[in-house]
């Protein structure tokens, strides 16, 4: 290895071939134009929400920062017998621009950071949106309000369910002290959506649940389902109807 071809960095103490001090000079250079490019990305951004009435601090924030890193890398290839490991001082950026997002998480509000993305004029937040896709600025505006909006509704129904599944299991305790009532829940067979329900487990093993009322009649409860524990022969089910009072 000629002294021509080659240079020795003193403060590294390894040797590097002109080809190879090339390739981690190009590296530097990327890694600079990426921070810049992603500086300039993270400002228009910032600008756009700006612009469509999203308001820094409440409804948005920036994590972003570029800072200087001094490390070792690894530079070629293993296949090739061309690798090496090199220290770099280089400029890294990370973080990002994000919504703050309402979600319920275990019964209370939490606001958690969602990442904005840009293509072009538009923005996109799947946190926000049923769809994967980019929206205007001032679309992205009102999908985040109606997103945040209805959090605080499913959160006051829930507490308002709590409420009313306690009352009602009071109420079905006290009617039936030698019965099981408990919370419980089912779920829509075509949405896959859970809702809450009261169950009331006889000493037979019979069991009825129902589910809520409806707005703000919620503790007048319907009947879900019902399980006979007791199966009657058919005589005995005549038997019992024909002794129902005729209505």
């Amino acid at each position: 290895m000629s002294n021509s071809n080659n240079q020795l960095d003193l403060f590294h103490g390894v040797v590097l071939t002109q080809e190879q001090e090339k390739e981690v000079q190009n590296w530097i250079e990327y890694q600079a134009k990426n921070a810049a490019e992603r500086q300039e990305d993270v400002n228009r951004i910032m600008l756009m929400l700006d612009e469509a009435g999203f308001v820094q601090g409440k409804d948005y924030d920036s994590n972003f920062e570029i800072h200087e890193v001094t490390t070792e890398k690894d530079f070629g290839y293993s296949y090739n017998n061309t690798n090496y490991e090199y220290e770099v001082t280089y400029l890294n950026a990370c973080g990002s621009v994000y919504l703050k997002v309402n979600t319920i998480h275990e019964g209370k509000m939490k606001i958690y950071n969602s990442t904005v993305s840009r293509e072009g004029n538009k923005l996109m937040c799947t946190s926000v949106t049923s769809q994967y896709r980019y929206y205007k600025p001032s679309s992205l505006l009102v999908k985040y309000n109606e997103h945040n909006s209805l959090q605080n509704s499913k959160l006051n129904r829930m507490n308002a369910e709590d409420v009313a599944i306690k009352n009602v299991i009071a109420k079905f305790q006290k009617q039936y002290p030698k019965a099981v009532v408990t919370r419980g829940s089912d779920y829509y067979r075509r949405s896959y959506t859970s809702f809450p329900i009261v169950r009331v487990k006889f000493q037979s093993g019979s069991e009825v649940s129902f589910t809520l009322g409806y707005s703000d009649d919620l503790e007048n409860v319907r009947l879900h389902k019902k399980y006979d524990a007791v199966h009657l022969s058919t005589e005995e089910l005549m038997e019992k109807f024909n002794n129902q009072e005729a209505k």
